[in-house]
């Protein structure tokens, strides 16, 4: 058996007018409905949807006693089941106000009565086929759409095992850093006070600079080891992480650094708090190596529905748009990164900057790794071989 070249759907009050149209479209291959009112038509369109996809509407623009072919028109191009299927008028009615109003009301061809039966067959084989080769490409773009949606997913989630990994990897190095060269040096500190007992003069300042040197590495080892993966982040919170990090780089750099925190969280959860935390530390040593602040602020606000984290200087300000390389006009490659990670967490970053000192906002959905979570089922795992407290001088 052949296939049908497609479905019509005949909408005319006339009994004479169907059983012709019927016949000539029928004898061509088409599998034929009939309805004979506007209402009527809309019924039918109910009981075949999902089930026949229909590929010309031919419509009679006077239906006396119910809803004309034009209104007919505007409700089915209303109807996303039936919108994309072509409306053929058929109308004695040839004036130009007429056909005007039935283009508006989203007809696609307009044939006058008395049709020649050969131009009417030409007019629905063009449109029927034009109907069939618009809903294929429909269903291919949205084929082709959902795969690349599920791509871009699979992106993302790489993107994000990425930043997990990346973790692990600084808590790795923090450690490696607290067991080892930390250790020798501590070590070596305990020998060479205990050297020092019995010196001559000539070696006084020596170990003293020895000492220094000794303490000062120490100081600048245990900084870099919490900076990597504070353990005050996973046991006491953001809040606490951002006090510690702010008091470190304001002695460190003799910088006026505050750190002010609006409003409260039961719990903000592991993950947004490590992205935040990322966000304050690059912000912040940006002001340091290139502001010439001599005053910076850094507030954590809890919204509602997001946390906002605000960096502030009275420095010499810039253009964000004008530093670095200016590969997408976003900035240098670490403001451009900073972007890109928050981009994975539906966050977003805004630098306003002018002479009088720079405002860098960060804004991330409170919700937004919910999915990430129930991905991973835990939390960022890892063990905590450091001490829960701040590195001690």
């Amino acid at each position: 058996m052949t296939q049908p070249r497609g479905n019509i759907l005949i909408v005319d009050d006339e009994p004479e007018n169907v059983r012709l149209l019927g016949s000539l479209l029928a004898g061509d291959g088409f599998d034929v409905h009939v309805a004979h009112s506007g209402e009527r038509a809309l019924e039918i369109l109910d009981a075949l949807r999902g089930e026949v996809h229909l590929d010309v509407i031919l419509v009679d623009i006077l239906m006396p006693g119910g809803m004309s072919g034009i209104e007919t028109c505007r409700r089915i191009k209303s109807r996303a089941d039936a919108s994309s299927a072509p409306v053929i008028f058929l109308t004695g009615r040839d004036d130009s106000e007429t056909m005007l109003e039935a283009f508006a009301a989203g007809g696609a061809d307009y044939v006058l009565k008395p049709f020649n039966a050969d131009v009417l067959l030409a007019r629905v084989r063009a449109h029927s086929q034009l109907a069939r080769l618009s809903r294929g490409l429909a269903t291919l773009l949205w084929e082709r759409t959902a795969e690349l949606r599920e791509a871009n997913a699979k992106l993302q989630r790489l993107a994000r095992e990425i930043c997990f990994v990346e973790e692990e990897e600084k808590k790795r190095l923090a450690g490696e850093l607290h067991d080892s060269p930390m250790q020798k040096l501590a070590l070596a500190q305990l020998q060479i006070a205990s050297a020092a007992k019995h010196r001559d003069a000539e070696s006084d300042q020596a170990l003293a600079v020895g000492l220094d040197l000794l303490r000062d590495a120490l100081q600048e080892l245990r900084t870099l080891q919490f900076e990597l993966s504070p353990p005050l982040l996973r046991h006491e919170g953001l809040g606490a992480a951002l006090r510690w990090f702010t008091a470190q780089t304001a002695q460190r750099f003799g910088l006026e650094l505050p750190f002010v925190e609006f409003g409260s969280r039961p719990s903000l959860g592991q993950d947004l708090s490590l992205i935040l935390f990322q966000c304050a530390r690059e912000l912040v040593h940006n002001v340091v190596k290139h502001s010439g602040a001599r005053r910076c602020q850094l507030e954590l606000h809890y919204e509602r529905d997001a946390v906002r984290l605000v960096v502030s200087d009275d420095g010499k300000g810039f253009v964000p748009a004008a530093i670095g390389p200016r590969l997408d006009g976003n900035g240098g490659y670490g403001l451009r990164s900073l972007r890109e990670r928050l981009g994975l967490w539906g966050g977003s970053l805004r630098i306003d900057s002018d002479g009088s000192g720079t405002r860098a906002t960060v804004r991330v959905p409170d919700g937004s790794l919910a999915e990430l979570a129930s991905e991973h089922g835990q939390r960022i795992p890892g063990p905590d071989r450091s001490d829960r407290r701040g590195p001690q001088a």
